[in-house]
């Protein structure tokens, strides 16, 4: 498959029909955003985000770059600790647990699964592994009836030479032609109708000469700058808002999708996300371009955020790093 069938041309204009179709809210996914509380306030414009009806969530990497203060003093204003209630939702990424964070947000889960009626949506900030998706998919059938799932990694099943870092950390991101082997299977992906959405490598990193290197029969959003993967099941939403440039690209934005039309797009492909299911299927990724950080006129407390105590579960790993949890 060359460059120009794998990149498509989307205009994220269709948030008011996407809101006439769902009156009752819609449910997001948002990128690295690595303090820049401006271009989020904008994205949320752009999405017309309601905090009465939307649940926003956010896969990691609030630290590492602009103003992390600026950044989580915004997003406190929206926190909703449980997860079934309207609001942002958040999760860690590697800029929470290692190089210095301001923020280290310790209570904050690693992993989250929603549920969907066609799919489940495992957000995660690099990545997913089969080892980890085999330990959440048997608690969820063990624990049904619940819309949404968090889970927090301790500090061995992160350790350095533990597979699982490698959801919250790995070079380059998770998939990889060296490493694609911890990625589930394409048969462990579809019996578990698993959607993974992450984000922790910037689109650029991807991006080689001719061809586009993440995952097989992928896509990559021209003006929103995302990719999908068919063999992966899974979006990479890291559009870059940090400012991380390679292979001469150079552009720096903050990107979302949708969640209610990719259950669309797998209703209507027996509940699977195909390379022309998603290549056809009205927008459902938004995007704003980097605004540099200006003062907030307003904001919550931080405070809000780093004394809550969201309900998850603790994974860790025994002595072969089989995850387990914990308690």
């Amino acid at each position: 498959m060359n460059r120009t069938e794998s990149t498509i041309l989307r205009y994220d204009d269709n948030i008011e029909e996407l809101r006439a179709k769902y009156p009752d809210g819609l449910h997001f996914v948002v990128g690295d955003t690595h303090g820049q509380a401006e271009t989020l306030r904008l994205l949320m414009e752009k999405i017309r985000f309601d905090p009465q009806k939307d649940h926003v969530f956010f896969i990691g990497d609030y630290n590492g770059g602009g103003r992390t203060d600026y950044l989580l003093s915004y997003i406190a204003e929206y926190y909703s600790e449980n997860v079934d209630d309207p609001g942002f939702h958040l999760i860690r990424g590697n800029h929470e647990r290692e190089l210095c964070p301001w923020y280290s947000l310790e209570n904050l889960p690693d992993i989250m699964v929603l549920r969907g009626k066609v799919l489940d949506y495992y957000l995660v900030h690099s990545g997913m592994i089969s080892s980890a998706m085999k330990l959440i998919s048997r608690d969820m059938a063990e624990n049904p009836g619940k819309k949404a799932y968090s889970y927090k990694l301790d500090e061995n099943s992160t350790s350095y030479h533990s597979p699982l870092k490698l959801i919250v950390w790995s070079r380059n991101g998770l998939y990889s032609r060296r490493i694609r082997r911890w990625w589930p299977t394409e048969e462990e992906l579809s019996e578990n109708r698993a959607c993974i959405i992450h984000g922790h490598a910037p689109y650029c990193f991807f991006m080689h000469e001719d061809y586009i290197s993440y995952g097989d029969n992928c896509l990559f959003w021209q003006k929103q700058h995302i990719f999908f993967s068919e063999s992966l099941q899974s979006f990479n939403i890291d559009s870059n808002v940090k400012g991380r440039y390679k292979n001469n690209e150079t552009y720096r934005g903050l990107s979302c999708v949708c969640i209610e039309v990719i259950e669309e797009i797998a209703a209507q492909n027996e509940g699977k996300l195909t390379f022309d299911g998603v290549r056809s299927a009205e927008n459902f990724v938004f995007s704003e371009e980097h605004t540099p950080v200006v003062m907030p006129t307003c904001g919550a407390d931080i405070a809000r955020i780093l004394s809550a105590r969201p309900e998850m579960k603790t994974i860790s790993v025994d002595c072969d790093w089989n995850p387990y949890f914990k308690d």
